[in-house]
């Protein structure tokens, strides 16, 4: 594997509805203006035929599941408690792509240790899109194996600037008794940042023999230094939390309102099948004007 710098880049339904508000829908990517003790609720997933049930599933515990979206691709889900999205991707030359890591050390050991069950034992890289915990909450677990993870020189800068801001932001949202569990883990969540850095604006390439990755900066959105990693070969493009998989915005403390739509524009020059978002079960392409139109109509 070598690397470079890259280059700029929906009578029944109502019912549910009703049911759905009284029973209290599960949370994605929190609201940081509420300061409560019930977890921000975020509404449903969007519908759509690439949802959960359309792939193969493997639950490795009651917070963690797998799907596998190709050959040699996996989406992984972390619910800690948001649930928030990783991958891993099988190159030809035999390597993983991990891209970012589910919340905590213990569950990317667990992803890792499944991975190898499944495919054998492989060299692995790793890459952090962000400085968010949901981005690089594993990277104990990986540089303690001896794994490369990459990211942005700016990562690095905002997670020694505002992670204990994050910390103590999340400790608010996880007061009440039944998220005992989670506030104890992020209490004491290690905020460990990446080892091998690039340039942001440049981004980053790296070659697999035939194979490309391609590390993006397309401009502030969800946090100043959100990167996309995409998979030519596959046409899966993983946005990270630029792309937003449910039906609210989420999580604005750290984001650039007014460029994030600009930012996530930009993406549709990459061709791609697949996008994976950040949080959500949606992968369809469709995803990118989802986003848009929905922080179109957040900032009116």
């Amino acid at each position: 594997m070598r690397h470079k710098k890259q280059p700029h880049w929906t009578i029944a339904l109502v019912l549910l509805t009703l049911i759905l508000a009284a029973c209290g829908r599960s949370p994605s990517d929190p609201t940081p203006t509420q300061n409560t003790t019930q977890l921000p609720d975020l509404g449903e997933p969007t519908a759509d035929t690439t949802g959960p049930d359309s792939y193969e599933r493997f639950v490795i515990n009651e917070d963690l599941y797998v799907r596998r979206i190709q050959a040699g691709v996996f989406v992984i889900t972390h619910a800690f408690p948001w649930p928030g999205n990783s991958m891993i991707v099988e190159m030809r030359s035999s390597e993983l792509v991990l891209v970012d890591t589910p919340y905590t050390p213990e569950a990317t050991r667990e992803v890792l240790e499944w991975i190898e069950t499944e495919l054998g034992e492989r060299e692995i890289i790793a890459i952090n899109t962000g400085f968010h915990y949901d981005n690089l909450g594993g990277n104990e677990y990986l540089i303690e194996q001896g794994i490369p993870v990459y990211g942005s020189e700016l990562t690095v800068e905002l997670l020694e600037e505002r992670g204990e801001e994050m910390r103590t932001m999340t400790l608010d949202w996880l007061q009440a008794p039944q998220y005992q569990r989670y506030y104890e883990t992020h209490e004491t969540l290690a905020y460990i940042a990446p080892t091998h850095l690039f340039e942001l604006a440049e981004g980053l390439q790296l070659e697999f023999e035939d194979e490309i990755v391609q590390v993006y900066y397309p401009g502030p959105s969800h946090s100043p230094d959100n990167v996309v990693v995409y998979f030519p070969s596959r046409r899966i493009l993983f946005g990270t939390c630029m792309i937003i998989g449910r039906d609210e915005v989420g999580n604005t403390s750290d984001a650039d309102l007014e460029a994030w739509p600009k930012s996530v524009r930009d993406l549709a020059q990459f061709d791609f099948g697949v996008l994976v978002p950040g949080h959500g079960d949606r992968l369809d392409p469709g995803l990118l004007e989802h986003t848009v139109n929905l922080l179109t109509n957040f900032q009116e």
